[in-house]
């Protein structure tokens, strides 16, 4: 029989440099066009 860890594993992952402003750039393009497109 195999012996199971007991605890929990994490994945970490060093986050790309610059994301987070691409993402909020991204996401305010969506909205506006999300407003044109509701305001028709």
């Amino acid at each position: 029989m195999n012996k199971e860890k007991v605890g929990s594993t994490e994945l970490r992952h060093e986050p790309e440099p610059g994301y987070r402003t691409i993402f909020y750039i991204v996401f305010s393009i969506a909205v506006l066009y999300l407003v044109v497109i509701m305001s028709l």
